[in-house]
């Protein structure tokens, strides 16, 4: 089991949300980070309670990622585990229409900001430490002008088989590619039944922190709400 703070860096997303409210419900100590001052003080209001805390910060650059966990440190001690579940906004545009400068900025949102995070975290994390990021499935499978996000997302899997193929020691490292839509609270009342709740991610990201050795592959996948708590080939068989 890692022990120790969660740091959910995205907290106030429709992902990082459900983590939060989970590893709260697991009996952690979680810190919430995020951009927004506001919307942080609203999930604050939302859990209450002396378990939460909430830090501003961002990952633009590896000195903002650094002053970040500096003030996620401060809460509570030396983190355990880091879950960093942010992206950039998503435009619907055929590919042809984009520039190359709204392709970079879409990158700096969901690649740089994983990769400074990656950098800043996983040192600083320890042996017995666990950073988990969170991706999505369209790595896989292309979407109708939604093609710049499956680039991104499949740049991430690479990116973190790489960090995970070069690192000799260190702190655990996973992506958990959510291959499914995610039902949370902007849009909870008119999910289909069959999403995945943000709730369920975050109790599926508190079954890996409990039990690592369930989960050794650096890149995981959560397919279906049966799925949650079980890793992929035990979830075939159920």
């Amino acid at each position: 089991m890692v022990s120790g703070p969660l740091l959910v860096v995205g907290a106030t997303g429709v992902v990082g949300g459900g983590i939060v409210a989970a590893g709260l419900a697991s009996g952690r100590k979680v810190i919430a980070a995020g951009r927004n001052e506001a919307r942080l003080a609203a999930l604050a209001a939302r859990h209450g309670g002396a378990a939460l805390q909430c830090v501003t910060g961002n990952l633009s650059s590896k000195v903002n990622a650094g002053a970040l966990l500096d003030r996620a440190t401060d809460c509570f001690g030396p983190v355990g585990a880091v879950v960093v579940s942010v992206s950039a906004a998503k435009r619907n545009a055929p590919l042809d229409d984009w520039s190359a400068d709204e392709l970079m900025e879409a990158y700096a949102g969901d690649v740089i900001s994983h990769f400074n995070a990656a950098q800043t975290f996983l040192p600083r994390l320890g042996d017995a430490g666990m950073y988990i990021a969170i991706g999505g499935g369209t790595a896989d499978f292309l979407f109708p002008a939604l093609v710049p996000v499956s680039m991104a997302q499949a740049a991430l899997r690479m990116m973190y088989r790489g960090f995970t193929k070069e690192r000799k020691s260190g702190a655990q490292l996973h992506e958990l590619m959510i291959v499914s839509m995610v039902a949370g609270e902007s849009n909870r009342q008119v999910a289909p039944a069959d999403w995945i709740t943000d709730i369920e991610v975050g109790r599926h990201v508190c079954a890996i922190l409990d039990d690592p050795d369930r989960f050794p592959k650096p890149i995981l996948q959560l397919r279906s709400r049966q799925q949650v708590g079980l890793p992929e080939d035990d979830a075939v068989k159920a």
